[in-house]
């Protein structure tokens, strides 16, 4: 068996900052705090599927890991924290198949499947469950010391770690990523994602009037990291101690994507978070921002 403190040195020795275990399956209330009437398309919009294991085998725990990725930069940016390095899918994959390897050589008989943002888990409340941080009202999850630049990565096993308990700590309510919100998407107790910068920047198709208005309100081409920069949770944090996120090239040449083809574009940024909709939309995006 391998307990919590040996979990936490594995994951230490892998330079995985943040670890936590929650039991699994989910408990009964999540069907409940997880269901939205009008969830945004880049989640699942059935419930059960973000709850269900993998159908191959029956995990008891998952394992949640946190990736922080902030580095200090005040310089001009068009891009959102999150793609200014290695696409996350990518560095945190990597670092949870370590994990796995690690696990597999002291429990053979184990199985594990690896999550990161691009199966239906609930990664936030797996998170909280796990002791990890809190919701704030930008619905951020929120670590107590890396903020809430960071990206979540499970891998759930059937070996049954004991669960740790939510963490108890609470947003501070300051309200000023709610005032501060380029689309006002915040004001109400449902999250509008319609009117997300960072939704409408990975919005396909020709958007309207309201809509390019809302892009154009900050130089970002992709992502909005408006209400993560004003958050007092976010102040005086760390740099993030993952390698491969210390690299970072926060400015993307929109003039350079006009004379690329898609090929060359796929080339020179496919390891980068914002290509996955590739260069049409960010040039729409662009054009959106240098022309109202």
């Amino acid at each position: 068996m391998v307990d919590n403190i040996k979990l936490q040195e594995i994951c230490k020795e892998l330079h995985i900052p943040v670890t936590g275990a929650t039991s699994w399956p989910l408990p009964d209330e999540a069907q409940h705090i997880l269901f939205d009437s009008e969830p945004c398309p880049f989640t699942a919009a059935n419930v059960k599927e973000r709850i269900q294991g993998p159908s191959d085998f029956t995990p008891k725990s998952a394992i949640v890991c946190l990736f922080p990725y902030y580095v200090p930069f005040h310089g001009e940016s068009n891009l959102s924290r999150y793609t200014w390095s290695t696409d996350y899918h990518i560095v945190v994959n990597t670092y949870l198949q370590r994990v796995v390897d690690k696990l597999t050589s002291l429990v053979p008989s184990a199985q594990h499947s690896i999550h990161c943002d691009t199966s239906p888990l609930a990664d936030r409340y797996m998170a909280y469950l796990a002791g990890l941080g809190f919701y704030g009202k930008n619905k951020c999850f929120i670590n107590p010391t890396w903020g809430s630049y960071v990206v979540i990565g499970t891998i759930l096993t059937t070996i049954p770690f004991e669960p740790n308990q939510p963490n108890t700590e609470t947003c501070l309510g300051c309200n000023q990523c709610i005032h501060t919100c380029l689309g006002n998407c915040l004001s109400t107790n449902r999250f509008q994602f319609e009117t997300c910068k960072s939704y409408l920047t990975q919005k396909k198709g020709d958007l309207t009037d309201d809509e390019r208005i809302i892009i154009g309100k900050s130089p970002l081409l992709f992502g909005c990291d408006q209400c993560q920069e004003v958050c007092p949770h976010n102040h005086n944090i760390p740099i993030t101690p993952i390698v491969e996120f210390q690299h970072i090239e926060p400015l993307l040449d929109a003039s350079e994507l006009e004379t690329m083809t898609n090929r060359e574009f796929k080339a020179k940024y496919g390891k980068r978070a914002f290509a996955w909709r590739g260069k049409s939309i960010l040039l729409r995006n662009h054009d959106y921002i240098n022309n109202l």
